[in-house]
């Protein structure tokens, strides 16, 4: 496969975007925690994967997402700042990542993702109290934090949440809040999404450059358009300037079985 055959697979199946705009006045944050997901992308194969995702937050909002896309993100602004792209490829080639989301959430009636579709981004909002809880009496210590049990239904499956009051912030990992106290703990009930805290640190940090530019829509038109995107990848690519010289069949084959082993997504959302 020749250098532009191996660009455009980057591009197709690794979410690779260089070229994207960004937002770029600093957001600052007090609270930086990082959790470990443990995960099954294919229903098929019995084969676990783990990523790291990190949860930045102050008094009126958060973000959250993949510790690689945070660090991919971090050195596209640093070369465009410097504009030396030399070791650019490489490294975003090395932090790779299975999730290119960006959540904010401005409490938990105010939650948008901004995520990827091809090498275009897309912000939908959330409907406000999409998370309905049910608190327990169950109790146990996670990570050394005192916590309790709640259980939600969110994206076609059922979860679990461990909150602690010792970090009284109604925060947690990907869309999950509304609960008195920091969600340490989230697993869906079928064990295939499975997050835990592995870190916590208060450091005031500014963040510039996280945030792509994106089209406003609304979730269902999202939805849509990643099912067309999923259907036909390389039809969509080319529709938006990209010509494969050569090597379009291996591309094509080794997207659509990235996307065949990529089945069991985080939610499940209605065709």
């Amino acid at each position: 496969m020749g250098r532009f055959g191996f660009v455009a697979l980057m591009i197709l199946v690794s979410g690779f975007a260089m070229s994207q705009g960004k937002e770029s006045t600093p957001v600052p944050y007090d609270v930086t925690c990082s959790f470990q997901l443990t995960f099954f992308p294919d229903s098929t194969n019995t084969g676990a994967k783990t990523e790291t995702f990190l949860l930045f937050f102050n008094q009126e909002q958060s973000l959250f997402k993949s510790r690689n896309r945070f660090l991919s993100d971090s050195a596209i602004v640093a070369s465009e700042r410097s504009q030396n792209r030399r070791d650019l490829m490489s490294f975003l080639q090395s932090h790779r990542t299975d999730f290119n989301f960006n959540i904010v959430k401005k409490g938990c009636n105010a939650v948008h993702t901004t995520d990827q579709i091809h090498h275009n981004y897309f912000t939908y909002p959330e409907t406000a109290g999409h998370l309905q809880w049910t608190l327990t009496q169950d109790t146990m210590t996670i990570t050394g934090y005192p916590a309790q049990r709640a259980t939600t239904a969110f994206g076609g499956r059922k979860w679990d949440a461990w909150f602690t009051e010792a970090v009284p912030v109604s925060e947690g990992p990907y869309k999950f809040c509304g609960l008195p106290g920091l969600i340490i703990r989230l697993t869906d009930s079928r064990k295939q999404y499975d997050f835990v805290l592995n870190g916590l640190t208060q450091s005031r940090r500014e963040l510039a450059g996280q945030m792509p530019q994106s089209v406003k829509t609304d979730k269902r038109t999202f939805i849509k358009k990643q099912q067309e995107y999923r259907a036909n990848p390389i039809g969509v690519a080319e529709q938006s300037g990209v010509v494969f010289t050569s090597g379009r069949s291996e591309i094509a084959q080794r997207v659509q079985q990235k996307i065949k082993s990529d089945n069991n997504p985080i939610e499940f959302f209605p065709n």
